[in-house]
């Protein structure tokens, strides 16, 4: 039996990949607000890439301990469906930010052995809308190719929707999937060619695996 799931592509940058994503059904869509990111986006390129794409694929964005002043110039110019939070925003920020911008929130979490995951995540269940659940860094808090130990998540379950993530890629996914069985996976290192850069035949090719998985 195969187990459904939804995708979400961070890091698109340009108008090739972001094609490529929405062409082929990609659930979700990440666009990064993080300078030190080598996917990071300014407001007015971002707001081209997403425009008319809303019907097809949810975009998010992703920021990283943003102030109200940014978020509300995301909200102003790209509308997005989710705001992922992906810093060290405590769960009170999240339920705030939701409630003053209304929209919804994705949050990241980084996953350590030994960590109680369920204590961790619990009070960001109350206040957020999808948990993403991805290796832990001390680089970029995002998007370094890093996974952790799978095994964790294994009869893992959540009052809320969660994604996977954390150095997936079209070589690991079967296994990944087989272990978690998360309802979504956020995938953005595991599809470029060069750091920052995505690969469209790579994006065609994960979301095809995927869909037969």
């Amino acid at each position: 039996m195969k187990h459904l799931f939804e995708i979400k592509i961070c890091g698109i940058n340009d108008q090739i990949s972001m094609d490529a994503a929405i062409d082929i059904g990609v659930d979700y869509i990440g666009l990064v607000f993080y300078h030190k990111s080598p996917r990071n986006l300014s407001i007015m390129n971002a707001k081209i890439l997403a425009k008319d794409r809303h019907e097809k694929s949810k975009i998010v964005a992703l920021t990283v301990n943003p102030n109200d002043d940014f978020l509300f110039e995301i909200k102003e110019n790209i509308k997005p469906d989710f705001i992922q939070l992906h810093g060290e925003e405590s769960p009170i920020r999240c339920k705030n930010i939701r409630e003053k911008f209304n929209i919804p929130i994705i949050k990241g979490i980084g996953v350590e052995n030994g960590m109680n995951l369920k204590k961790i995540v619990k009070p960001y269940e109350e206040t957020c809308d999808i948990l993403i659940l991805d290796a832990p860094s001390n680089e970029l808090p995002g998007g370094n190719g890093e996974k952790f130990n799978w095994e964790i998540l294994k009869n893992y379950k959540s009052q809320k929707k969660w994604m996977l993530a954390g150095g997936l890629n079209i070589k690991n996914i079967n296994v990944a999937i087989d272990i978690a069985k998360p309802p979504a996976v956020d995938i953005s290192s595991g599809l470029e060619t060069n750091k920052g850069v995505k690969d469209p035949e790579l994006i065609k090719n994960f979301v095809l695996k995927c869909r037969n998985l």
